[in-house]
């Protein structure tokens, strides 16, 4: 007999994810982009909500103002299976009677392959931006975790040159073993021409934050409130980076969230 999953809201990733889940499921969507909606009879077995799974104001995420939470009601049960990404931590006082609740964020395989996706995206956004080659560029990788690592590995397999800045000595030190220089958060300001903050706070201070100068290119990577001070006005042009799998590379992103699902779901 053939699982019912419903998915709801998200961007391009959810499309891709319906695309693998229909081969092994019966697949129902509300508020995808690029698909129809079509709601189950009765309480879904899967419920896969978007990554990240919420708006600012509490709404399930999707192209528009946002999905409201009550009206899912009559689509899950508590023998409904959630999945989703950056969950609130309250989403089952939002879906009161939900089933058990899977972050797959939170998976470190899943989070692993979201974060190579993270820094390919960025790399491609920063010179696209830049209209040019990161060869020889000068950066700065502020963080160095699951982002930032495989992000200072890209850069420099595309020949820049890359400094990552971290608070710890010993990633630090295993930032230098791989041929990256590498500083503290508090040393000296240092001009660059492209800055990939990873860090979800503010790790330079203002004085270094303006030494940077009008021709850096800052990328934010990190999640709110990020690495600029609030209400600050930067003299250098800042990227957005937020959910940039989703935005540039859905399809990937969709397959990284699809192999979490099916493990747990046991889709072999």
């Amino acid at each position: 007999m053939e699982t019912t999953c419903l998915l709801v809201g998200g961007d391009r990733r959810q499309f891709w994810l319906s695309r693998l889940l229909v081969t092994r499921s019966r697949v129902y969507t509300l508020g995808v982009p690029g698909l129809e909606d079509s709601l189950p009879a009765r309480p879904a077995e899967l419920l896969i909500l978007p990554t990240p799974c919420m708006n600012g104001d509490g709404r399930i995420r999707d192209r528009g103002e946002g999905i409201e939470p009550a009206r899912l009601r009559g689509f899950y049960d508590a023998d409904t299976r959630i999945y989703g990404g950056a969950l609130p931590p309250d989403l089952g006082e939002r879906l009161p009677g939900c089933g058990v609740v899977t972050d797959l964020l939170a998976d470190p395989a899943v989070a692993t392959v979201n974060g190579r996706l993270t820094a390919e995206a960025a790399a491609a956004l920063a010179a696209e931006r830049l209209e040019g080659s990161l060869f020889g560029l000068n950066c700065l990788v502020l963080g160095y975790g699951r982002v930032g690592k495989p992000l200072a590995a890209l850069l420099r397999s595309l020949k820049a040159r890359v400094t990552v800045a971290a608070r710890r000595p010993g990633v630090r030190a295993e930032a230098a073993q791989t041929g990256c220089a590498v500083r503290d958060f508090s040393d000296p300001p240092t001009v660059f021409d492209a800055v990939f903050n990873t860090v979800p706070a503010q790790a330079l201070s203002v004085q270094a934050l303006e030494a940077l100068g009008a021709d850096c290119l800052w990328v934010e990577l990190a999640s709110s409130p990020g690495g600029l001070p609030q209400g600050w006005r930067p003299p250098f042009p800042v990227l957005p980076g937020a959910s940039l799998p989703g935005r540039r590379l859905p399809r990937s992103a969709a397959a990284a969230l699809f192999e979490g699902i099916k493990v747990r779901e046991g889709m072999l």
